[in-house]
C-alpha cells in the first residue's frame, strides 16, 4: 500500500498533512524510518527524532504494516480503524502545541501496531497479553495490591486480551458488547492456539470511588460494570490527564465545564486507576 492511500486512511489534518510530506523529503528518510524502532523499548531511534518527523515515519511505517496486518487474516475495516489511532493522537497533539508530530509517548504507544500487537475492534482497542498484577512483587514497590485467591484463579502470566478505551469512544452498551463479541471472536480466528482466560483492563474509568459519584445512566458507569474490579490505586494522574488534557497533582477549576471536570475539580480525592477482569 503505497503512502497516498495510508494518508486517505487516517484523513490528517492539512497542516499534520503538510508536516509529513515535508519529512518525506529528508536526507536517508527511508533509512531512519527502517530502524526507528529497532533495539529495545524505551530506547527506540523514533523517539530521538522531533515531532512532525515521529508522524511522517508512522505514515510511511503503515504502509508494509497494512500488508503484515492482512496477512495475519485481520479484516481491512479493522486495520483502518487501528491505524487511525496514529490520526487520533496526532490531533491531540496539535490541538494541544499548536504544532504537527506526535508525542514520545505515543511513538513508544505505536509499537504495538508495529509489532502486530493491537486490534482496534469496535469501540474499543485490544491486545494479546499475559496476565500481570500491579503490586509490589512485580514492580519492586507497593501500588495495588491483589488477593492471593484472585492470583490463584488468575496466575500471572496467563493468556489474557488487554482492553484499551481511546479518547472519545463509544462506551454505549451496545457498541461495548458488539466489541467484546467481535474480539472475542476474532481473537480464537488469529490466535487458535492461545486459550485466553479474561479480558483484563486498567483505566481510570474503572476506579470505584469515582463511579460512586456518577449518575446511574452513566455510560462510564455502565462500561465499568462489565469488570470485577480486582485492583484500584488512588493515582489520580491518568485521570486527570484524560478530563483535563494535562496531569495535574490537583485538579482546575474551569469554566464551561463538563460533568466529569466538575466532578474532579469538586472530588479529587476520588479519582485513581483500577484493574479489572471480565472472565471468558
Amino acid at each position: 500500500m503505497n503512502k497516498s492511500k495510508i494518508s486517505e486512511i487516517l484523513s490528517l489534518s492539512p497542516e499534520s498533512e503538510k508536516a509529513v510530506r515535508s519529512a518525506f523529503s529528508m536526507k536517508n528518510f527511508e533509512e531512519i524510518s527502517k530502524n526507528a524502532y529497532s533495539g529495545e523499548a524505551p530506547d527506540y531511534p523514533i523517539l530521538r527524532r522531533k515531532p512532525a518527523t515521529r508522524l511522517a515515519i508512522m505514515v510511511n511505517l503503515l504502509q508494509k504494516k497494512y500488508g503484515e496486518y492482512l496477512s495475519l487474516g485481520v479484516p481491512p475495516k479493522i486495520i483502518e480503524e487501528t491505524f487511525r489511532d496514529v490520526s487520533l493522537r496526532a490531533e491531540i497533539y496539535l490541538s494541544k502545541t499548536g504544532k504537527p508530530g506526535i508525542s514520545k509517548d505515543d511513538a513508544l504507544w505505536f509499537r504495538h501496531i508495529i509489532n502486530l500487537n493491537i486490534f482496534k475492534i469496535g469501540s474499543m482497542q485490544f491486545q494479546p497479553f499475559e496476565m500481570i498484577y500491579l503490586d509490589e512483587e512485580f514492580l519492586g514497590e507497593p501500588y495495588m495490591v491483589f488477593s492471593l485467591e484472585q492470583k490463584q484463579k488468575l496466575p500471572a502470566g496467563a493468556q489474557v486480551i488487554n482492553c484499551h478505551i481511546q479518547k472519545g469512544a463509544d462506551l454505549s452498551t451496545d457498541a461495548v458488547n458488539r466489541s467484546f463479541s467481535d474480539a472475542h471472536a476474532l481473537f480464537r480466528k488469529l490466535f487458535p492456539e492461545s486459550d485466553f482466560k479474561a479480558f483484563i483492563c486498567c483505566s481510570w474509568l474503572l476506579y470505584p470511588e469515582m463511579l460512586d459519584l456518577l449518575q446511574e445512566n452513566s455510560k462510564i458507569k455502565s462500561f465499568a460494570e462489565n469488570f470485577n474490579i480486582i485492583g484500584k490505586v488512588q493515582d489520580s494522574e491518568q485521570a486527570f490527564e484524560n478530563i483535563f488534557g494535562k496531569a495535574y497533582k490537583r485538579p482546575p477549576k474551569i469554566k464551561n465545564a463538563t460533568t466529569i471536570q466538575e466532578l474532579a475539580a469538586k472530588n479529587p480525592k476520588a479519582f485513581g486507576f483500577a484493574c479489572g477482569i471480565r472472565y471468558i
